[in-house]
């Protein structure tokens, strides 16, 4: 158990109700970049949240959100303490770095993910919202 999340159900009520929020993003179609499902696996405490693509001619969205243990198979996988997953949606740790000090561990083409990165920019001030949105204020770091 982390210091900001005690269970899993508070991973997917704030990570998860996150993730969710961004379905209706323009930049929710850049999950497509990828070239497949993107699982977060978080431990302290332990929750699965994944991203899988749909196409939007179908469906009319970019991708639907998978939580909790029964998981998809996933193309990339990010392995990482849920608090550090609460600083990186605040734009408040480089990922670069993070991969290197191995604070995340990555698992498939993570070429695909940095792809993503300069869109990250626009997203990063909407977590901050959200938490606070949901009750959670003391999610926001200074």
């Amino acid at each position: 158990m982390g210091a900001y999340f005690q269970d899993a159900d508070e991973v997917y009520r704030v990570l998860g109700s996150f993730f969710e929020s961004l379905i209706p993003l323009p930049q929710a179609s850049l999950i497509h970049k990828v070239g497949g499902t993107v699982r977060f696996q978080f431990h302290d405490p332990d929750a699965f949240v994944s991203w899988v693509p749909e196409d939007p001619a179908e469906t009319g969205k970019d991708f639907h959100v998978v939580l909790g243990p029964d998981q998809p198979e996933a193309t990339l996988i990010f392995d990482q303490a849920a608090d550090l997953a609460n600083r990186f949606w605040q734009g408040q740790l480089d990922l670069a770095q993070a991969l290197s000090r191995q604070q995340i561990r990555a698992t498939g083409p993570l070429s695909r993910a940095m792809k993503l990165l300069p869109s990250l920019d626009e997203i990063y001030p909407l977590y901050p919202d959200h938490v606070r949105s949901i009750g959670r204020e003391d999610l926001v770091l200074p």
